[in-house]
């Protein structure tokens, strides 16, 4: 039986929330994560430490334990933070916008098991099941990932929770965007077959979660990315962002760069340079989202363009895929359908992992997939598209 469709348009804005980016405010006493620039973790209760860092540490302090680590020397920031959207109106409650009614005891089936998106990337008309993937560790870095889901339990080997301290075996998706972002990725159709199936269906997923309902901490997201580096992760694939750069973020994609890393531009569009970060940072891939036409959608973030092709810049877009009615894995056992650059994102962390072999680099596989982008929008490098859909040949 089907599911019901139900569309949503995906407008995570990646807006971060005014105290934990422009300044703390005035007159709560509530604690608030910050960064405390010291090593001595004992400068703060135990049971208020988030994470640990090089020169830094992450805590949840009141507004008295700042002004008294302050009025001590040390300096302190904000940690910053990302958000994923709520659904928009017209489709509660949620969960009955995602299929018909049957119950999870009855196997629920996709309307396509090879969605448009999935098509589109391996350039073939007819039918035909996706293959490919194995041994690649695709880290996906959200909401955690619904490791029950008939298609996506024999893909999951890692299953961590960020977001209250390192918990493994724990990566619960309350919200579902996570657990549509990794069957793009490597959804295997399922034991019966009867599944849908993702870009690289061979692939393993690392289920890391750094959101907890629609906010994600920085800290949290930048603690799972230096796990991801130290625990066998190629790629990490992650649809999160916000207006405002982070200093965490930055300095854990730096300190992890034999890692590939995909990210969504946002869906601030269509102003010239309103792509979010970290996906404007110039070592990551930043992916804009297209139409099944091969449309650049007018809510796809736009980069800027520094007039040099041959490199990406920091604000530049890279690449673009399939953002726009996307049909994949949802958190109930069943399928949805989502648009947004976070739905873009996965297609081309799924095509990496194709390409992905033993002694490959991070440079081999951007400069792939850019020879294999199919050229849209303007001709050549522009802002709304980068270089162009990548696609198999």
């Amino acid at each position: 039986m089907k599911h019901g469709r139900c569309f949503f348009v995906l407008l995570f804005f990646f807006s971060a929330l005014a105290q934990g980016q422009t300044g703390e405010e005035v007159s709560s006493t509530a604690a608030r994560p910050f960064i405390v620039y010291s090593d001595d973790v004992s400068l703060v209760s135990s049971d208020t430490i988030r994470h640990h860092f090089t020169g830094k540490f992450t805590a949840n302090l009141t507004a008295g334990e700042r002004a008294s680590l302050r009025k001590q020397g040390y300096k302190l920031k904000p940690v910053g933070m990302s958000r994923l959207a709520k659904p928009p109106q017209g489709c509660d409650p949620w969960p009955a916008c995602n299929k018909d009614g049957s119950n999870n005891a009855t196997r629920v089936v996709p309307d396509n098991q090879v969605p448009w998106g999935i098509r589109f990337v391996y350039n073939i008309p007819g039918d035909f099941q996706p293959v490919g993937g194995a041994g690649v560790n695709v880290a996906v870095l959200d909401s955690g990932v619904t490791t029950s889901h008939p298609d996506l339990t024999n893909r999951v080997t890692q299953c961590v929770d960020f977001t209250r301290g390192i918990i493994e075996g724990s990566c619960k998706d309350q919200n579902g965007h996570g657990t549509h972002v990794a069957g793009t990725i490597a959804a295997d159709g399922g034991a019966d077959g009867l599944g849908i199936y993702g870009v690289a269906p061979q692939a393993n997923i690392l289920a890391y979660k750094v959101c907890k309902g629609n906010n994600c901490w920085n800290d949290d997201m930048a603690a799972g990315m230096d796990y991801a580096g130290s625990n066998g992760a190629h790629i990490v694939s992650m649809s999160i962002g916000s207006d405002f750069e982070s200093e965490l973020l930055n300095e854990a994609i730096a300190r992890n760069r034999h890692m590939l890393f995909v990210v969504a531009a946002g869906n601030d569009g269509p102003a010239e340079g309103s792509i979010d970060f970290p996906a404007a940072n110039p070592d990551v891939i930043a992916v804009a989202a297209m139409d099944a036409d091969m449309t650049i959608v007018r809510w796809s973030s736009r980069g800027i363009d520094d007039g040099n092709d041959a490199t990406i810049s920091k604000g530049e877009i890279e690449l673009a895929a399939p953002g726009v009615t996307i049909e994949s894995t949802w958190k109930d056992g069943g399928y949805t359908y989502w648009n947004g650059t976070s739905m873009a994102t996965p297609h081309v962390s799924g095509i990496a992992a194709l390409l992905w072999y033993a002694g490959t680099s991070v440079d081999d596989i951007r400069l792939a997939l850019r020879s294999m982008a199919t050229d849209i929008d303007i001709a050549g490098y522009d802002i709304a598209s980068g270089y162009g859909a990548p696609q198999l040949e």
